[in-house]
């Protein structure tokens, strides 16, 4: 493809090349005809090449597609065949002990998880159930020994009212 153009491109240095050189100067003297010949079938070569080029690229293009079409269809075929294997009864029913052992297990794992989490915040409210007990017990030996030491009459102070004990 490429190789038309190459050609005529070698010629036409070969033409340069073997051209008279102009005395005292880097130029050269050619033949004006020949190297517009040479220079019009370069063009008419990249030309060529460059429809070849784009041929190529538009066949290449078509078979991409239909490579991919094709792969599509291998593929669709494929999860169909799954699917249709996946169907059959010792595999169904297999995957379907698994799944039953799987959410039994589960659904034991989360109760335990459940009881384990009950367990701490039963303790934690129990802990700070104390506190509190035991603040209240502090405030109201507190407001006792208040009351007796000022005489301070129990009904006109009284912010709360009592707990019994």
């Amino acid at each position: 493809m490429v190789e038309r153009t190459r050609e005529v491109l070698a010629q036409l240095r070969h033409l340069v090349d073997g051209a008279k050189a102009v005395p005292m100067s880097a130029s050269c003297m050619v033949n004006r005809g020949e190297a517009l010949a040479l220079i019009d079938a370069a063009a008419r070569a990249l030309e060529e090449d460059v429809g070849e080029a784009q041929r190529v690229t538009a066949t290449s293009l078509e078979t991409l597609e239909r490579a991919q079409d094709e792969a599509k269809q291998i593929i669709a075929s494929a999860e169909e065949k799954a699917q249709f294997l996946a169907g059959q009864t010792p595999v169904m029913e297999q995957a379907r002990k698994k799944a039953a052992q799987l959410e039994a297990k589960a659904l034991t794992d989360a109760e335990a998880l459940r009881r384990e989490a009950d367990a701490y915040v039963d303790a934690r409210i129990a802990s700070f159930e104390a506190g509190l007990q035991k603040t209240m017990s502090q405030v109201r030996t507190m407001r006792d020994r208040l009351a007796s030491r000022s005489s301070l009459d129990d009904t006109s102070t009284q912010a709360l009212p009592r707990l019994k004990a």
